[in-house]
């Protein structure tokens, strides 16, 4: 495509009247309107095909914000300082949280998280819960909650669990994974999410 094919052309009135046609651009067009404005049909094409793939990579990062919220929270706190997240952990809201790659115990999972400064998973709110959820994937996860010897479940924090979400199961310590939350013996090996504040 040469410069010529993509030049704009407006015929005037006196084009018109004495029927003449530009001869460089007749092969594109057979009818001319007084004031209009003619674009060849290949920067037409061209320009759509640009608009459209800008509007598709619109959508596809929209949709992929979405899906992955956690990879597309900015590293920076409210406050402008720097988000305290190391590179293994993950930031979601105002938390940071570590997703393990080896199994162990209830206890032994809370110590490893009390090493970083961190506390197995506390969930403040249903968000916080599905992230956790489609973040755990199929794989069964040491969260906070434990029940303690009155038979109530509380968090690492000392707050009593108050049922906001529902758990099965009858055995002493909360788990996690894709599809639901459920107790286990605490003395069972399995992979842990560890929380603490980004800040």
């Amino acid at each position: 495509m040469n410069s010529e094919d993509c030049s704009i052309t407006e015929n005037s009135s006196s084009h018109l009247e004495e029927g003449q046609k530009n001869s460089g651009a007749s092969m594109h067009f057979e009818k001319y309107h007084e004031g209009s404005i003619q674009v060849p049909i290949p920067c037409a094409v061209l320009t759509v095909v640009i608009i459209t793939s800008l509007i598709i990579a619109l959508v596809a990062l929209n949709v992929g914000h979405y899906n992955c919220p956690g990879l597309y929270e900015s590293s920076m706190s409210s406050d402008g300082r720097v988000a305290s997240c190391s590179d293994e952990w993950v930031k979601y809201q105002k938390k940071c949280y570590f997703f393990s790659s080896t199994t162990q115990s209830w206890t032994l999972a809370q110590d490893s998280c009390s090493k970083d400064g961190a506390t197995l998973a506390v969930i403040d709110s249903s968000k916080d819960l599905m992230f956790l959820k489609r973040y755990a994937g199929g794989a069964k996860h040491w969260i906070g909650l434990r029940n303690e010897v009155n038979e109530t479940w509380k968090w690492p924090n000392g707050r009593t669990f108050n049922n906001w979400f529902n758990m099965t199961g009858s055995e002493k310590c909360a788990f996690l994974n894709l599809t639901d939350v459920s107790s286990a013996d605490c003395e069972k090996n399995l992979h842990w999410i560890c929380s603490k504040s980004s800040r």
